[in-house]
């Protein structure tokens, strides 16, 4: 007999364990999650807190080659890619025992089942484990499925041995060196750390551009830092075909010739997770770019949720997919009604950072008329916490459009910190003027939002110039 449950989640990522703490913990309903693999998902296992911890080992070692920008003369500075290797799995694990393994998820109240989930109708689900078959009778259910690195259709490529971000944590050893096909955030970041540590590094794009969905001015000042650093950029380089030479290297073919690699990580996007779990049978179509959700999550069954990298059409972002699930759950069991936000802010995490958050110079043009669009720069290098810290690339970007905030853009240190902030501003429909009734605390690159909006206060001061003279005659 099936067992009856208020929800049951599918996959416990970020958003399934947002999901199941709110309802399980926090509402005290009676919940079930299916997990087929690790709790904690792709942001913690493969994500976000191995490539974050990578980054870290990288920017120590920049930050000691370059500290005798500061006055501080260190003698050498070595790395040993071993350790930072291991050093990614203690991490990894730490934080699974901390926050998010099993007993955490039991301890909310959650019945955790454990193997493959199909939906065999609208409120029913049965979980495929090592005991057999398991039906679960629901009144809601949610997939929180996330996504898995895609794979370009490139001949012989799948063949050939290669990484993801999936896999390349899990080698057993660092890499010697590595081609890197895809000059997304996860390739682009993953280039400029293997580069810090020592490992030559080859970063392949098709497109014309590495971030092709930032502002093209910054990710233009990005890709010089990259090379500067010593990363191979091949950009217009379509790889049409791959196989392993003589000499057991792997072979990248390209128009412009052959390129040898000892290692390959694929980078070349993500899809969503969603084939395979039945929804077919319910009238839900399931692709890999994911579930067609409306506003509140729902798929065209009303009582079948998805959220996270199994929507179609949201921002593939942790941030993002745990406010849909919180979202989803009290449109589930709460009353009123809130719509899942369309304004998400996210960063690439280079040295410098690199973030964005609403339009683009070009997008807002499109949308509002050229008229209407103003493009407000500064330079970090004249923010007075960027000269202290010797951190000096970058540049700071508003966009207004009849006088409010539609777009920001940072490429420079914690940009990922201050980005926030104008998520804030466009949120609230907020203007210059609004930004600069609250000064910030100086010094901080956060300074620069102030600074910027300053220079055009002090421009329209000037147009005043003669009122404010008049009582020199008036007395």
């Amino acid at each position: 007999m099936a067992r009856p449950f208020d929800l049951v989640i599918i996959g416990l990522g970020a958003a399934g364990l947002t999901a199941a703490r709110l309802a399980g913990k926090e509402l005290g309903l009676r919940v079930a999650a299916v997990e087929r693999s690790a709790v904690g998902g792709d942001c913690l296992w493969t994500g976000c807190v191995p490539s974050k911890s990578l980054i870290a080992s990288a920017r120590a070692i920049a930050d000691a080659r370059r500290a005798g920008e500061v006055g501080i003369n260190i003698p050498s500075s070595e790395v040993d890619t071993s350790q930072v290797w291991r050093r990614l799995a203690q991490v990894r694990a730490e934080i699974a025992t901390a926050e998010t393994d099993a007993e955490h998820v039991r301890d909310w109240g959650v019945e955790l089942f454990v193997g493959r989930a199909t939906v065999t109708g609208p409120r029913r689900v049965v979980v495929s484990g090592d005991q057999g078959d398991t039906e679960i009778e629901t009144r809601f259910i949610l997939i929180a499925t996330g996504s898995r690195p895609s794979m370009p259709t490139v001949p012989g490529l799948s063949e050939v041995p290669h990484v993801t971000n999936e896999t390349i944590f899990g080698l057993e050893q660092p890499p010697e060196s590595m081609t890197i096909i895809g000059a997304g955030p996860v390739g682009v970041e993953t280039a400029q750390a293997l580069q810090r540590l020592g490992i030559a590094t080859t970063l392949i794009e098709a497109g014309p551009r590495v971030l092709a969905n930032e502002e093209p001015e910054l990710s233009d000042r990005l890709l010089t830092i990259l090379r500067e650093e010593g990363v191979t950029v091949k950009l217009g380089t379509a790889v049409t075909g791959a196989h392993v030479g003589d000499d057991d290297q792997i072979i990248l073919e390209t128009a412009d010739g052959d390129l040898h690699a000892q290692h390959v990580m694929v980078a070349a996007g993500r899809s969503s997770d969603v084939v395979g779990l039945g929804l077919e049978k319910i009238g839900v179509v399931a692709t890999s770019a994911g579930v067609s959700v409306d506003a509140r999550s729902r798929t065209i069954v009303p009582n079948v949720y998805a959220v996270g990298d199994a929507a179609a059409g949201r921002p593939r972002l942790t941030s993002v997919a745990t406010a849909d699930a919180a979202l989803a759950v009290r449109d589930m069991f709460l009353p009123g009604r809130s719509k899942a936000t369309t304004l998400a802010p996210w960063c690439v995490f280079t040295e410098p950072e690199l973030a964005h958050v609403g339009f683009t110079a070009s997008e807002a043009a499109e949308r509002f008329g050229d008229r209407a669009v103003q493009v407000h720069r500064l330079e970090v290098s004249r923010v007075t916490r960027a000269r202290i810290d010797a951190r000096r690339d970058g540049a700071i970007m508003l966009i207004t459009a009849r006088g409010r905030i539609v777009g920001g853009h940072i490429l420079g240190p914690h940009a990922g910190e201050i980005i926030n902030e104008l998520a804030l501003a466009i949120r609230f429909s907020l203007g210059l003027d609004e930004m600069a009734q609250v000064p910030h605390v100086y010094p901080t690159i956060a300074s620069g939002l102030s600074q910027l909006v300053d220079e055009q206060r002090h421009n329209r001061f000037r147009r005043f110039r003669q009122i404010a003279k008049i009582g020199r005659i008036t007395g």
